[in-house]
């Protein structure tokens, strides 16, 4: 189970909260922007890990308010028709998500709430810019001690709870994610989808010969520099106490050395903003089609020096099973 933020706004909140089904914007769909498709892959990857069962709440950006607390009831799907009748969420909005209330709190949560409690050094992966953002509605894959806390908050400002709204979600379109597989000698065209890809694999347990036992993932992680980790690893005790996080860095061509100083950059940004300074608890990986022969010799005299390690791994598309293989190379 994960927790997952969806922004919304008034003229799309009453549809979502009617029909029982949330939907996120394409920014594909305006001809006249250059980078609609890469963007487009982008939006979609923000979906690709949720899973049946997994805990939503809902911003509501004109008021500034979280509300929860929802329950996922499907995986993500494309579908361009209206949600109600002349509505607002139109074609324009086609990637969804069946959602049910799962909590119906009275009191919502005021995102200063949430400020304060930021300057404490609390709620990581909620940003009041986000690096890649590429729509207003949008999905943000919130890290564990977040979702617990925003859930904490809101029970404790709610001591009596109303009993959950039914809804009766409408009949629509349930077809998988429109994502562009397109590849050239086992190389997508779009880092996107190999990030959704790779996404959909680690909910579903794959890839732990490489990766070690991982608990939870977060997708486009946000920094301090407006710019975010592809995606954040961790494992924890059973007293969710954290035991380490893994920064995944990818590339669908050849891994650079442009690509190794950002994965430094956010090792670095990690050991001091998540693990309190402990560099035990923060591990890098590198993920791509190739490595530049810079990049490899660095990482081996890193190493001889008494440095962290870097693990590399190679990924491949498989065109007849649309799918990735991972392989450590170091």
């Amino acid at each position: 189970m994960q927790y997952y933020l969806f922004t919304v706004d008034e003229k799309s909140w009453s549809e979502h909260r009617s029909t029982g089904i949330a939907a996120i914007n394409d920014p594909g769909h305006n001809p006249l922007n250059r980078q609609g498709n890469a963007q487009r892959q982008a939006a979609m990857c923000e979906l690709a890990g949720i899973k049946k069962g997994d805990l939503l709440f809902f911003y509501l950006q004109q008021k500034k308010q979280i509300m929860g607390l929802y329950e996922a009831k499907s995986k993500p799907f494309y579908d361009t028709g209206q949600l109600v009748k002349n509505g607002f969420i139109d074609n324009k909005f086609p990637f969804r998500i069946e959602f049910k209330q799962k909590v119906d709190f009275q009191n919502n949560l005021d995102m200063d709430e949430i400020w304060r409690l930021k300057d404490k050094g609390n709620f990581w992966s909620i940003q009041q810019q986000r690096g890649s953002t590429v729509g207003r509605h949008a999905c943000i894959s919130l890290m564990k001690k977040d979702g617990a806390q925003i859930l904490k908050m809101l029970y404790q400002k709610n001591p009596v709870l109303n009993k959950p709204i039914q809804i009766t979600i409408p009949k629509h379109n349930n077809a998988n994610l429109p994502f562009d597989l397109r590849n050239s000698r086992n190389k997508l065209h779009y880092e996107a989808v190999l990030q959704a890809l790779l996404i959909k694999n680690i909910r579903s347990g794959k890839h732990k010969n490489i990766f070690g036992k991982y608990k939870y993932v977060v997708n486009y992680m946000p920094t301090s520099y407006q710019t975010e980790i592809d995606i954040l690893l961790n494992n924890y005790t059973d007293d969710n106490e954290i035991i380490w996080y893994q920064i995944l860095e990818l590339k669908k061509e050849k891994f650079t050395v442009t690509e190794l100083n950002v994965l430094m950059k956010y090792e670095d940004w990690a050991i001091n903003a998540l693990a309190n300074d402990n560099a035990r608890l923060v591990h890098s990986v590198g993920i791509a089609n190739s490595f530049s022969d810079e990049v490899l010799e660095y990482i081996k005299n890193r190493t001889i020096y008494g440095g962290k390690k870097i693990k590399l791994v190679k990924y491949t598309y498989n065109n007849t099973h649309n799918s990735i293989n991972l392989r450590e190379i170091n």
